[in-house]
């Protein structure tokens, strides 16, 4: 069994934030592989869905414990014993918009939720999709990484219309990311797409 959980903030207000693009990933999972409707179900803190990818079990979960305390959520849902089963699909305010990268065993590298995890979890044996959202430079093209309370500003403001377009090719990617990890473990999804 695989646990898929979406980091973000519960709330109409933080819908189509940079901050919750982990959330509108995992909607699309929930549309796209018929998993039932997100629910509340104790004693579970946030949405709970579950359902299958290609005939291995899935749990998913919005937490409703707000970014910060992700980890509250996530240990309340995952076994001790199967924690490299659990992957947590967020923000990456590091990584250019729409671009993927997988990882495991790595430290929070600075993300709020992910540290919130680990410190809960006492692992950070876990998988990891960072889905972009940082702004390019205007002459180099390269990601710019907001500081101070300008990215709590930029990770919290709602996603341009043309932002939500680019962001519906990076849906169809996490779904062919997690077919593939449930199929063929975390270490081919890498090889496969950190690559592209």
């Amino acid at each position: 069994m695989y646990y898929v959980v979406a980091l973000g903030n519960p709330g109409e207000k933080y819908d189509n934030t940079r901050h919750n693009v982990g959330f509108l990933m995992l909607d699309y999972l929930v549309t796209e592989f018929n998993w039932s409707s997100p629910r509340s179900r104790m004693p579970y803190e946030g949405l709970y869905t579950e359902g299958e990818i290609d005939g291995v079990d899935v749990v998913g979960l919005f937490p409703s414990t707000f970014m910060n305390n992700s980890g509250l959520a996530v240990k309340k849902l995952v076994p001790s014993n199967v924690v490299d089963n659990l992957v947590v699909i967020y923000d990456d305010v590091d990584l250019p918009l729409g671009k993927i990268k997988i990882s495991k065993d790595r430290g929070d590298g600075g993300h709020k939720g992910i540290k919130s995890i680990i410190q809960h979890l006492g692992s950070k044996d876990f998988i990891r999709v960072r889905v972009g959202i940082a702004p390019l430079h205007a002459e180099t093209g390269l990601p710019v990484r907001p500081e101070g309370e300008r990215l709590s500003n930029y990770v919290l403001n709602k996603f341009s219309k043309k932002e939500l377009e680019d962001l519906e090719v990076v849906k169809v990617k996490v779904k062919e990311i997690m077919k593939l990890m449930v199929k063929g473990g975390v270490v081919k999804a890498m090889n496969e797409f950190n690559v592209k």
